[in-house]
């Protein structure tokens, strides 16, 4: 018995060292281990890739082709006309039947209408919802890293408490041990003391597993293994404006909408005409100077270059409905982003709730336990003076207990609730 408590006693030693893990480094680390925070990085080479291929409509298009062909006509001067230029000595055939060309295009864009513009918006707007929606798991996770660490913190706190209710007891106990055996108290008396003794160790055996199970869980969390010599630190109380609401979920929303607003802008975009600089050369036949082809027939080299317009009118019919479809998921959006501050509005009110009324509570704790622990002293010297039974003794020895583990309870559920409206409003 006195090993185990020596054991304990150590324990709860060792965790007062500099040894220690704070709850600012539980989110720190849990963040840096959550598997899914490996998406920030695909989601920023998708996001270069997808800059890469709407800058590609800048670059210069080169276009190599070739064909051949045969005709079954071609043009060719009249009869009358080629026996007429026959007599001055000009033999006229007209075009070859069989055509061939090699032929290399160059085009440059030199307006779009916009949509590279309005692809590259889009993909960083997708890049910022990729990003939003992590960011919005990490949140829930540092909800659950509150929940195991201040778990932690409760039962670490019940087992102090635990080993100062056996302190109480082992002493009265020696103080009945000379007693009992001049015959002054009953043995049932000290029988009674042993069995609240044996209850207590039972007690720590649950409240130490407890702890290593809660631990264990953290450690799997935060990716590295938590030593039985380290302490958790109690986290000081934060500073936190209710009116300042920094979460995910309400930039998710406006990068949504910001991409719904790139996309109304690709949408204008592909019913504005398109202008190309463009300019071709080619080595076959027939060239551009067709006489000369139908006079020798010989392959030529040929160049053209100019400017292009294209407006494809097309996209006019569903532009309108499709402007419309945006506007109507911009609505949804808004939507859901009230219903999200509604729902949220009613945990934050909940939370200060509790806040206020751990806090009310807390305010009289300490007088409680004071006023336990004089009851108490009082009874052990009434029953030291035979004036009250040992029943009536472990009872005050067990309401002093409770009142620590109520003070307790209450201080961290006070911190842990505080804590709980700085995730909410994500601060």
């Amino acid at each position: 018995m006195k090993k185990l408590l020596l054991l304990l006693s150590a324990f709860l030693l060792l965790t007062q060292s500099t040894i220690a893990i704070t709850l600012d480094e539980c989110y720190q680390k849990a963040r840096a281990n959550y598997p899914l925070i490996q998406q920030y990085q695909l989601t920023e080479r998708l996001k270069e890739y997808s800059f890469t291929n709407a800058s590609s409509a800048w670059i210069p298009q080169l276009i190599l082709s070739g064909q051949a062909t045969y005709q079954s006509a071609v043009t060719e001067f009249p009869d009358e006309m080629t026996a007429m230029y026959e007599k001055v000595g000009l033999d006229i055939h007209g075009l070859s039947r069989d055509q061939y060309k090699l032929m290399l295009a160059l085009t440059q864009t030199i307006w779009d209408g916009g949509t590279s513009k309005a692809q590259k918006d889009i993909a960083r707007a997708d890049a910022d919802i990729a990003n939003l929606q992590v960011e919005k798991e990490l949140d829930a996770l540092n909800s659950r890293i509150n929940q195991i660490y201040f778990g932690i913190l409760v039962l670490t706190e019940n087992l102090q408490t635990n080993l100062y209710m056996d302190t109480l007891l082992q002493n009265n106990l020696k103080q009945m041990q000379s007693a009992l055996a001049n015959g002054v108290v009953m043995q049932s008396d000290f029988d009674q003391i042993k069995v609240e003794i044996l209850t207590l160790r039972q007690q720590r055996t649950q409240l130490t597993h407890a702890i290593a199970a809660y631990r264990q869980v953290l450690a799997l969390f935060i990716g590295e293994a938590i030593a039985d010599t380290e302490a958790f630190i109690r986290p000081a109380v934060p500073m936190i404006d209710k009116k300042t609401n920094n979460r995910a979920e309400l930039r998710l929303f406006d990068a949504q909408i910001a991409k719904n607003e790139a996309q109304r802008r690709q949408i204008n975009s592909l019913v504005m005409p398109r202008f190309d600089l463009f300019a071709q050369g080619w080595y076959g036949r027939p060239g551009l100077n067709l006489f000369d082809d139908m006079i020798n027939n010989d392959f030529s080299f040929n160049a053209i270059a100019g400017v292009r317009l294209n407006w494809n009118i097309s996209g006019l019919y569903t532009h309108k409905n499709r402007l419309n479809q945006l506007k109507t998921a911009n609505d949804a959006i808004e939507v859901q982003r009230n219903t999200f501050l509604w729902n949220l509005n009613i945990q934050q009110s909940q939370i200060e709730q509790e806040i206020e009324k751990m806090a009310q509570l807390n305010a009289d704790d300490n007088e409680i336990v004071a006023l336990r622990k004089s009851i108490r002293q009082a009874s052990e010297s009434k029953y030291q003076n035979g004036t009250i039974t040992m029943s009536e003794l472990l009872r005050d020895i067990t309401n002093e207990n409770k009142a620590i583990q109520t003070r307790t309870l209450h201080e961290l559920d006070l911190l842990r609730n505080i804590y709980d409206l700085k995730l909410t409003l994500n601060q």
